[in-house]
């Protein structure tokens, strides 16, 4: 976890995505400047919300799979 990032759980998915997508675009900036050290810090704190992203999507998937509306559903894969 990045020391100036606080809980993330308190934040929506699409906040998640919205931050994600912007922390994109700032790490582009820092690429074209050469800017590694800003480059590594602006990873780190998307590693972070990506991180809680995919644990939400996969709690997602896992309700998902144990719902009983789809235990008798026929799997064609």
């Amino acid at each position: 976890m990045h020391p100036l990032i606080g809980d993330l759980s308190g934040k929506t998915t699409n906040e998640l995505l919205e931050t994600i997508n912007k922390l994109h675009v700032r790490a582009g900036g820092a690429r074209r400047m050469g800017n590694g050290a800003m480059l590594t810090q602006v990873m780190n704190i998307m590693q972070n919300y990506q991180e809680e992203y995919d644990k939400r999507r996969m709690a997602e998937v896992k309700a998902a799979e144990e719902n009983p509306i789809f235990k008798d559903s026929l799997d064609i894969g």
